[in-house]
């Protein structure tokens, strides 16, 4: 017999019992079985190889032990980390996860929610696109719990986490001005996306706020390299002045760094550094570069925490939480 084919019938045949005895089996339900028909069930399964579907469990009332995660884009560091977070909370609780990469898509991410939900998953952690709301009626008309998280909402009758990237930008900018810094250059990629708006948004405020000039630079991942930013900065870096050099996205530290390089002589005295979320290797350069570091993994142990508690008590309230950020001062912002 074809283990793809096999069927509860054929379960219940070759135990000599009924697909309902079965069925109590595959749900732990033994109060009534003697261990004569539980062996019987048992030998069967693994004799034929049968796999349960996740949708019987889920139509008898029984946890799938499946949480969704919805992520933007799986491909970076912060994706990692998000994840780390999660997974460490769902493995510790006994579930374990999905990570579906919309990639920016909302079409894709309509319907990852619906291949979700037709797998019975217990409840949907989201980092969304614009179409929360949607997405967000879809599932609990399910009557199913949902996080988001990383996300541009404040809508307070939704769940979500969310770190505080505008004060950790400004407050890190307004404390490079008070070290004497008096112009600004935001080394960035386009503006799409709520996360590097405020950041910028964070940046550009806080530089105005004290009636100083800022200007932009535009990076791609696909370039301007390092030399070619490097052949920038000697045209456009006034040594008269201190310029802090600001880089809100992670991808592109390493890059701006090696450039500034060229002129090692300038940093930290004419020249700063700073970069966002590049902990984990910031500290090991000479000079060590000064990072704001977004609390990713604790934004992602706490969606799925506030998830947990959603499915363990459905008449919880909505819950909201802001994450702060910290800024790692190094060597570079002196």
């Amino acid at each position: 017999m074809a283990a793809g084919r096999v069927t509860i019938t054929d379960i219940a045949k070759l135990a000599n019992t009924s697909t309902a005895t079965v069925s109590h089996y595959l749900n732990d339900k033994f109060d009534k079985m003697s261990p004569a028909t539980r062996e019987s069930i048992r030998r069967a399964i693994e004799q034929t190889g049968y796999v349960p579907g996740v949708q019987a469990r889920s139509l008898a009332g029984k946890p799938t032990g499946i949480i969704a995660v919805l992520i933007l884009n799986n491909t970076n560091i912060w994706a990692g980390q998000i994840c780390s977070g999660i997974e460490g909370v769902a493995t510790a609780a006994g579930y374990q996860t999905v990570i579906c990469n919309s990639n920016f898509d909302a079409l894709r991410e309509k319907t990852y929610v619906e291949k979700m939900l037709s797998l019975g998953v217990d409840g949907f952690i989201i980092q969304p696109t614009t179409h929360f709301r949607d997405i967000n009626m879809r599932i609990t008309r399910a009557g199913k719990p949902v996080v988001f998280y990383d996300c541009n909402t404040f809508d307070f009758r939704t769940s979500w986490v969310k770190s505080n990237l505008y004060d950790g930008m400004y407050s890190a900018i307004t404390e490079c001005i008070d070290r004497g810094y008096d112009h600004f250059i935001c080394a960035c990629g386009n503006m799409d996306g709520r996360s590097r708006q405020e950041r910028f948004s964070g940046f550009a405020d806080a530089v105005s706020a004290r009636d100083l000039e800022y200007e932009t630079l535009a990076l791609e991942h696909e370039g301007p390299g390092a030399d070619e930013l490097a052949e920038w900065f000697r045209l456009h870096l006034n040594t008269a002045r201190r310029t802090l050099v600001c880089v809100p996205n992670q991808w592109a530290l390493e890059r701006v760094y090696q450039a500034l390089m060229h002129q090692r002589q300038l940093v930290p005295d004419r020249v700063g550094i700073l970069g966002m979320n590049n902990a984990d290797w910031a500290h090991l350069t000479t000079p060590s570069i000064s990072t704001i570091v977004e609390p990713v993994h604790e934004e992602g142990a706490l969606a799925c925490q506030m998830l947990l508690d959603m499915m363990s008590d459905d008449t919880a309230k909505p819950r909201q939480e802001i994450l702060d950020c910290e800024t790692q001062w190094r060597e570079t912002t002196r």
